[in-house]
């Protein structure tokens, strides 16, 4: 029976065939194989040495062997149909080669099976209900994960664990404590809801929000829902304001839902879970290749409490208000605009957490997504600065609207006038401090004015003096060049004179000369 599992699996090609069909040594000394006392065959360990051809039949015959692991190997076909046989095999490992086919639904008679490990191959249809259940998460591993090399990939419903074709795998059973997660976190929501009626809550709200300053610590329902966000629509009268604030409360659900979808562990469909686990070809057991560690979930905590808690309570709040309006449409509006509030509110945190289990691989991916959604949570706000810019005389109306039907009286909103009358006196007094920093800027501007002034004359007054004095200088040195001229000349007219006395001179000489010999004539003639 080896010497035909031997041929059919192609031994002349193995890495690895030491003592495989010798004649003259024992079958339990070849390379991979393992007998009992009794010499009959209980281990096949030919993993990653060459197997290639296909899976003979024949180890069917081997009904003592209770563990096969031909993991990373080139075997092809199937797997024998009569694998039932093998009623003490406690370990299938068959993982990394390139069999084909279906599962034989005998593989369901294998009680003792522990460990079965089929991915990485092409197999098509389901596995069989194992009547065996697996200890760890690396027990029953097939290629059941989306995307498959198939249309559809292997269904395995007693799989511990799911690979697709990129050679990721996750556990099957993220996706039941996924399903309680998100149970356990909807139910203490809903939990949390049936508190609102209650004082301690209204206590904690207070205390909370106190510490945003944009949101004055009163009782008034337009500052607790938001002045600048869309929900206090709610609080109108407007059909129309009422269509607004249900649009973008539908359009945030919407966004919420679609993340919401992408994040659960379907393992027949192509969603956004990223899996986390990967199986090696050398290593029968699968490792987590999750990154996030305690701090990302803290930061996401820290994240959700800074920029969702407010608002929670806000919302409870307005609920528990609402019982003071008794049945009117001020109760209606404010128990709505709560309603509305806390929903959404409580989805974003719901649609954060869920996507961030799903997708989060490392504590960057978690910061990432929890910044993200909780930039959708903000677009009420984004869309009423919109309207301000659009249609600011409408707002401006139902806003005022607003203020005046949640304005309240003495005896139902002390609280809120108190605090109002405070903030009242607190912008007087800034205003007033405001209006002395502008008085004594506006006086030292016109101070500065001034000198300004007497600066801009001086600089006139210099130009001025600086302009005559130009001219003056220009009329000097046109005297200059004038007198510059005659003296030129005169130097002409001495060099002419000087000339002429030359050639007076000259003559003279020649007088003289000529009355010396005229002498000389006269005495030789006397």
């Amino acid at each position: 029976m080896l010497k035909e599992f031997f041929s059919d699996a192609k031994g002349q090609e193995w890495t690895n065939a030491a003592g495989w069909v010798g004649k003259f040594n024992n079958h339990c000394d070849w390379h991979g194989v393992e007998c009992n006392e009794e010499g009959k065959i209980v281990n096949l360990t030919l993993g990653n040495v060459g197997l290639s051809g296909r899976i003979s039949s024949a180890i069917v015959n081997l009904t003592s062997l209770e563990k096969v692991d031909f993991h990373d190997n080139d075997l092809k076909g199937s797997i024998p149909s009569q694998i039932g046989n093998l009623l003490n095999l406690s370990s299938f490992i068959i993982s990394y080669n390139r069999i084909t086919g279906t599962i034989p639904d005998r593989l369901a008679d294998l009680s003792q099976l522990q460990i079965l490990h089929l991915h990485g191959n092409r197999l098509q249809g389901t596995v069989p209900r194992l009547s065996s259940k697996g200890h760890t998460k690396s027990s029953f591993i097939t290629d059941c994960g989306s995307p498959s090399v198939f249309d559809v990939p292997l269904d395995c419903p007693s799989c511990t664990m799911c690979c697709n074709s990129r050679q990721e795998c996750d556990i099957t059973k993220s996706k039941t404590d996924f399903g309680m997660w998100s149970s356990v976190l909807t139910g203490s929501a809903v939990a949390t809801l049936l508190l609102a009626s209650t004082t301690l809550t209204k206590a904690i709200c207070s205390f909370i929000c106190s510490f945003n300053k944009s949101t004055p610590s009163t009782d008034n329902e337009h500052y607790t829902i938001g002045k600048e966000s869309v929900y206090s629509f709610f609080l109108s009268s407007s059909v129309s304001a009422w269509a607004l604030a249900t649009t973008v409360l539908a359009v945030q659900a919407l966004c919420f839902g679609f993340f919401i979808d992408e994040a659960s562990l379907e393992f027949g469909s192509d969603k956004l879970w990223r899996y986390s686990f990967l199986c090696p070809r050398n290593n029968p057991d699968c490792r987590n290749t999750s990154e996030v560690t305690p701090s990302g979930w803290i930061f996401f905590a820290l994240f959700a409490f800074v920029y969702l808690l407010c608002d929670m309570l806000n919302g409870l709040k307005l609920i528990w208000s609402a019982s003071k309006y008794g049945l009117s449409q001020r109760g209606f509006q404010s128990f709505i605009g709560g309603c509305a509030l806390f929903t959404i509110t409580a989805l974003a945190l719901y649609a954060t957490a869920v996507y961030n289990v799903a997708t989060s691989r490392s504590n960057v991916d978690m910061i990432f997504n929890t910044v993200i959604l909780l930039f959708v949570n903000d677009l009420d706000e984004k869309f009423f600065a919109s309207l301000h810019a659009i249609i600011p005389e409408w707002l401006e109306k139902t806003t005022h609207e607003i203020a005046g039907s949640f304005r309240g009286d003495v005896r139902m909103n002390v609280q809120y006038a108190s605090a109002n009358h405070q903030l009242r006196d607190d912008q007087t007094r800034r205003i007033e401090g405001i209006e002395k920093k502008v008085a004594r800027r506006s006086n030292a501007i016109k101070t500065i004015e001034a000198r300004h002034t007497k600066l801009k004359k001086n600089v006139a007054d210099l130009r001025a003096n600086q302009s005559t004095k130009d001219k003056e200088m220009k009329r000097v040195i046109a005297k200059i060049i004038e007198q510059e001229k005659k003296v030129e000349a005169l130097e002409r007219f001495r060099e002419q004179q000087s000339r002429k006395l030359k050639g007076i001179e000259r003559n003279e000489v020649r007088v003289v000369a000529d009355n010396k010999k005229l002498k000389e004539n006269i005495t030789r003639l006397e």
